[in-house]
């Protein structure tokens, strides 16, 4: 619910926000936004968070937040810029590079976890089957949340013409509609459970699915789109919710903020992938300017989208299935 209130609030006021320009800063301040922002939330965690009560002082696994950074870094950096600058040789280079500090990450955590010391990611966690699977599917269907923000404002603003107010807009029927998931997913029957993140992957497929569909045939603008983008957000939403309480309540609670670390960096890199491909995907397929060939543009990436939600289903299926195995469940 709260990622619901602030991703509405944040489409609207981004909209107003660039409509605005506010003396003639154009986008600006999006990001300038964020100052009194992140300033606010810094000081209500010194206020209000609880702090670490473990009895005893853990050092901070700085080996590891080196060699994660650096290898995030080199994976991130091409990824996002990489498919506005036709992918210059730099950009495969730093994929390449990104595999050395990435080794070193894995062979000093493990070297932490055999000192029995605290290590920055838990890597034994990773590499259960419920949790992998879990995270390959919030993973992929994050990645077409992402990619859809990219893809649906370029298609609406140089597309179609259409302001940035409205491309804001557009996308509030599915941030809204996502919240929905934080409260009924917790009350579905028990029995049922391994089925929830599976069935709001199909939803989310379904929705690709139609708006393709409706695009392709003429009838997909307007209040049929936002409709539709609705019963998106709604899927993924239960999906990624029910992901989130099957990763969370398979570890102890001494392994919550290495679970909380994996959930949000795995997600972040999703989205980051998905925009760089389905990105380059998008602008490759425009053959000239003009609705027409955007909209079959469009249409080719929300195939693409449906088909990737559809192997999220798959995955979170393989999820459920791994952990009625580990609780000792009939499969």
């Amino acid at each position: 619910m709260a990622l619901s209130i602030g991703a509405v609030a944040g489409q609207v006021l981004g909209g107003v926000l660039v409509s605005a320009d506010l003396w003639g800063s154009g986008w600006r301040p999006i990001f300038l936004i964020n100052l009194p922002v992140g300033a606010a939330i810094m000081l209500a965690a010194l206020r209000f968070l609880p702090e670490h009560q473990s009895g005893k002082r853990e050092r901070l696994d700085l080996w590891g937040v080196a060699t994660l950074s650096l290898t995030v870094l080199l994976v991130v950096l091409p990824l996002t810029l990489g498919h506005t600058q036709h992918w210059p040789m730099w950009t495969w280079i730093c994929l390449a590079a990104s595999v050395a500090p990435a080794t070193a990450f894995i062979m000093v955590e493990r070297r932490v976890a055999g000192r029995d010391g605290r290590p920055l990611v838990d890597l034994q966690l990773v590499t259960q089957p419920a949790i992998a699977w879990t995270l390959i599917a919030s993973g992929l269907a994050l990645t077409t949340y992402f990619s859809l923000l990219f893809t649906l404002a370029l298609y609406l603003q140089e597309g179609l013409g259409k302001t940035a107010l409205y491309s804001g807009l557009a996308l509030v029927s599915w941030v809204a509609a996502f919240g929905v998931g934080g409260p009924v997913v917790p009350h579905m029957p028990t029995r049922f459970t391994r089925f929830v993140a599976p069935f709001g992957y199909l939803v989310l497929a379904a929705s690709y699915g139609a708006i393709g569909a409706s695009l392709y045939t003429g009838y997909g603008g307007g209040p049929v789109l936002l409709v539709l983008l609705g019963f998106g957000g709604l899927g993924l939403g239960v999906g990624v919710t029910a992901n989130i309480r099957q990763m969370t309540a398979a570890v102890s609670p001494r392994h919550a903020p290495d679970m909380s670390g994996i959930i949000t960096t795995t997600g972040q890199l999703a989205g980051v992938a998905g925009i760089a491909a389905f990105g380059t995907l998008y602008f490759s397929l425009i053959s000239r300017p003009g609705p027409i060939a955007s909209t079959h543009a469009f249409v080719v990436v929300v195939t693409g989208f449906a088909l990737i939600a559809l192997v999220a289903a798959a995955a979170a299926y393989r999820s459920g299935q791994a952990s009625s195995v580990k609780q000792g469940a009939p499969p």
